[in-house]
């Protein structure tokens, strides 16, 4: 059958969906060379913001043509470009930016590991510790500098999602409020302007939680940070354990080594707060399933889980699936009590 109106041919589709990692790569050096920051005094002719971001004019006029083509950018006139509502979020100094995002998912921690696909899918296990000579996180911890963009796309994704969190769920109940791996503590912040009553606890690594002061300054006078490893223990005595994309990260057996930390940890009545995208039973558009090959590809056995699933994993660290609380962003707040 013919195509008509807008609709687009399927191998066309397939064309478009193959040339995906172009547009991701391209997204992600308007986003490391600071393009849209340029953009954000005005519409600015290409050979002027090839000087500002001391790159040559010919090869930046072809990125800002390209990114324009799919809705990055906007070309008011010929030769000069706009930020559009989508590229409004490459801005450094946007509230909700998503700039340290698109650098990191080109760096070679998720670079090479996506490269390995087909090995991975043969063998059913992450080459990530192949190619980078240990899990992501050891990598990290040898490459500082790109730690440091990935600490930052967390917290930029805190930004997207922290405050849907602080509103669909019912943080004012609690008193203790301990974030385990928590990061700079973006979503502990958000939350804890949520609950004025509440006091909370950020939890992380060592190297990690050194940058969190700039993020928590709003409520400094109620946070503890606290460093150590999640798989050791927790700290004691929260009656809400809140672990944002934590779980997905592990198996079955590391998440269980976790969640029964917090079960022992956690004081009596206490609830655990998971934030996670859920993933439905049933295949459908989602991006669940395409976060789910992420983990497939990044790391050691983590995955994105359904309802059933998620339910399975708190039974066997003593716990038992109490609520899920959806919110206005991709995440949902999966609550655990003790049983």
């Amino acid at each position: 059958m013919a195509a008509t109106g807008t609709e687009i041919p399927p191998p066309m589709q397939l064309m478009q969906m193959m040339m995906g990692f172009m547009v991701t790569k391209a997204v992600s050096s308007a986003a490391k060379l600071g393009i849209a920051d340029q953009l954000a005094k005005g519409p600015t002719y290409y050979t002027d913001i090839a000087k500002a971001v001391k790159c040559e004019e010919k090869a930046v006029h072809r990125l800002l043509r390209a990114l324009t083509s799919v809705g990055v950018f906007a070309e008011p006139k010929p030769g000069t470009f706009a930020l559009t509502p989508v590229s409004e979020f490459l801005r450094k100094d946007h509230p909700g930016s998503l700039r340290a995002m698109a650098e990191m998912i080109t760096t070679p921690s998720h670079w090479l590991p996506w490269g390995k696909l087909e090995e991975t899918l043969k063998d059913g296990v992450s080459c990530a510790e192949k190619v980078l000579g240990g899990n992501v996180f050891d990598y990290y911890k040898r490459n500082p500098a790109e730690g440091e963009i990935f600490a930052a796309a967390m917290s930029s994704f805190s930004s997207l999602t922290g405050s849907a969190v602080a509103e669909a769920y019912d943080f004012k109940r609690f008193k203790k409020i301990v974030d385990v791996g928590g990061g700079h503590g973006f979503l502990l912040a958000t939350v804890l302007q949520s609950a004025p009553s509440a006091k909370g606890v950020l939890y992380d690594l060592p190297e990690v939680v050194k940058d969190a002061g700039p993020l928590l300054k709003a409520v400094k006078d109620r946070v503890e940070i606290k460093s150590g490893s999640f798989f050791d223990s927790v700290p004691e005595g929260g009656d809400c354990y809140l672990l944002k994309h934590i779980i997905h990260d592990w198996d079955d057996a590391r998440c269980t080594i976790i969640l029964k930390n917090i079960r022992k940890a956690m004081a009596p009545g206490g609830k655990v707060a998971v934030v996670e995208i859920l993933m439905p039973e049933v295949v459908r558009s989602d991006v669940s399933f395409l976060m789910d090959m992420n983990m497939l590809a990044m790391t050691p056995g983590g995955c994105e889980r359904t309802e059933f699933r998620f339910a399975e994993l708190f039974k066997g660290a003593g716990l038992k699936l109490s609520s899920i609380t959806p919110t206005m962003s991709p995440v949902s707040v999966i609550e655990a009590v003790a049983v």
